[in-house]
């Protein structure tokens, strides 16, 4: 199983917006991300890496 830490738009402890995200959909804008307890967060913005094998993800955030 791939999990990762989702930052927004750089990768610092201070920018993390959520760990042991499982699930990443875009859709209308919006970055929706799902955790392992299936908690769900939804960032404004694209994706703009995924890195799974180290297990981060950046989220560039929408001015």
């Amino acid at each position: 199983m791939c999990l990762s830490t989702v930052y927004k738009n750089e990768m610092k402890p201070e920018t993390v917006v959520m760990k042991n995200v499982m699930r990443i959909e875009c859709k209308d804008g919006c970055v929706i991300l799902t955790d392992l307890m299936d908690r769900s967060v939804a960032i404004e913005g694209t994706l703009e890496s995924a890195n799974l094998v180290d297990g981060f993800v950046i989220v560039k955030e929408a001015v």
